[in-house]
């Protein structure tokens, strides 16, 4: 072990040697930390009273739900690539050495642990509005992350043992998967169904449901959500116990991975040539899409136009395949998360807390559009047409799915907040409005700092371009509010403002098509 410590804290003190000579790097911590800094000083300061506080039941059910999807979704990758915790430095050099596996194994799981860390900290900048609804300390904040931590590295260790179980038996495979799927099925129904049978409380029966007994008793991510209330609520028994048969889970699932597996170098190797792949694509700025080994010919071509109008129904296409009902599995998540936020802010935020959750969310979710896919191929700056037409062609997709979100996610959310059809309508194009300006946000990074190759000076120029971009419409839209005290025409102003300002950087971007130079991806 003395080698593998070696080696660990080895790439530790390099990676903390690389923070300190790469500028943009350093800046990007540096950034986030007075975030984080400035956001518990402006929650600190302004605490709310008991009774304002919500109840914190809620609170648990929210975990419950965001650590059930992280282990389904994470436990799920055990039927096709598995998961593995090694680079394919690890893979090419440890593998070599006259090195255990189960050395190399627990090595894994460390370095897994650390990542698992970093995954998870993105929920910090989550604790200004827990403090503020449920008063929630920074001992819970922590331990919310800590389980999420776990939750995630827990997921990964059982895609592993899935996949040492079935990778050699299509039969075994399938049995597996649907046996996992049948079970949360039925977990989903428990919860849903008391839900159903009391139609005057929806919210509080969904609590009531998602918090209740047997729900700490459901392995991995109940454990988890029982010892994170424990913290929260001071029960320390609470606390060893789901902590407990978290570790002893683990220590089975390892203990299955090194009794099963025969062809260990193998399994490691395929798991991280895949997520090699995916990194290095990152890397280069080449976004791909997940490609089924088992591809089922359907209707063939693109079905229509051409020149710059092919790239729309070439999107057509793309999203035909990949959607799950009339949105892909991502856009999806995204409505199902802020249905669940509107059903928990009914009686303290209203729509403007929740369009505001749904801008935030917007931010992320545009940014992955196909248009920017585009960008990454030559075929785009090839094609015989007008590069503003081009432009518009390849941004039509993305616009019209921004159109379709904004009805699919404030429709509901407006009558679940019981608000008029004006606001809603307002609230509606509003949403369109930002989703327009932040796909024009988007093309002004391509076309001004396309060829920077830090990739983390650009995240963090972006969020602050796209920042001072929002800033004159939100102003406005208060400032409205506040003296005609009406939430419709306040939406509104910051519609008029997004699509005028989205449009004025469309026109001065037009040309970004006639330089692929530009983009240096």
């Amino acid at each position: 072990m003395k080698g593998l410590g070696y080696l660990f804290f080895t790439n530790l003190k390099n990676s903390v040697k690389e923070l300190v000579k790469s500028p943009a790097k350093l800046i990007t911590v540096v950034a986030f930390v007075f975030l984080i800094a400035m956001m518990l000083v402006s929650s600190l300061s302004a605490p709310q009273t008991a009774d304002e506080l919500r109840d914190p039941k809620e609170l648990a059910a929210m975990v419950l739900l965001l650590y059930g999807f992280m282990f389904f979704l994470g436990s799920n990758n055990g039927f096709s690539s598995g998961a593995s915790f090694y680079s394919m430095a690890d893979v090419n050099l440890l593998f070599s050495c006259p090195i255990s596996q189960k050395k190399i194994l627990v090595y894994g799981l460390v370095r897994q642990l650390q990542t698992s860390l970093l995954l998870g900290f993105f929920l910090i900048f989550q604790y200004s509005w827990l403090y503020n609804t449920y008063g929630i300390s920074i001992s819970g904040m922590l331990a919310i992350l800590l389980g999420y931590c776990l939750v995630t590295f827990c997921s990964q260790l059982t895609a592993m043992t899935i996949y040492s179980f079935t990778s050699a038996d299509e039969g075994r495979k399938r049995t597996v998967k649907y046996a996992l799927r049948g079970i949360y099925l039925v977990l989903a129904a428990a919860v849903v169904l008391p839900v159903v049978q009391n139609t005057q409380d929806l919210l509080g029966a969904a609590v009531e449901s998602a918090t209740s007994l047997w729900v700490n008793f459901i392995p991995v991510f109940g454990w988890l959500t029982a010892a994170v209330t424990g913290v929260i609520a001071g029960n320390w028994m609470m606390v060893l116990a789901g902590v407990g048969a978290t570790v002893v889970f683990m220590a089975l699932m390892l203990l299955l991975v090194i009794r099963m597996h025969a062809d260990f170098y193998e399994d490691v190797l395929k798991a991280t040539e895949v997520s090699f792949s995916a990194i290095t694509a990152k890397k280069e700025g080449q976004l791909r899409e997940t490609v089924p080994k088992n591809i089922k010919t359907g209707a063939t071509g693109i079905g229509g136009g051409a020149g710059a109008s092919a790239f729309y129904f070439k999107h057509k296409v793309e999203n035909r395949r990949a959607r799950v009902f009339l949105l892909d599995t991502t856009s999806l998540v995204f409505v199902g998360v802020i249905w669940l936020f509107s059903f928990f802010m009914r009686e303290s935020g209203g729509l403007v807390a929740v369009f505001a959750f749904a801008t935030y969310m917007q931010l992320f979710s545009v940014s992955m559009g196909r248009w920017l896919r585009e960008l990454t191929l030559p075929y785009v700056y090839l094609v015989p047409a007008g590069a503003f037409q081009k432009l518009l062609a390849i941004c039509r997709e993305s616009f019209l799915k921004v159109i379709a979100e904004a009805v699919l996610v404030f429709l509901p959310a407006g009558l679940i907040l019981q608000a008029g059809p004006i606001t809603i309508a307002a609230c509606i194009l509003a949403r369109i409005g930002f989703g327009a300006l932040f796909m024009a946000g988007n093309i002004l990074i391509e076309r001004v700092l396309g060829s920077l190759t830090s990739k983390a000076l650009i995240l963090f120029l972006y969020f602050i371009v796209l920042a001072a971009l929002s800033a004159p419409g939100v102003i406005a839209a208060v400032v409205i509010g506040l003296l005609l005290s009406s939430t419709a025409l306040a939406f509104a102003a910051m519609f008029v403002w997004n699509m005028a300002a989205a449009a004025l950087i469309f026109y001065l971007c037009r040309d970004i098509l006639h330089y692929a130079e530009l983009n240096n991806r």
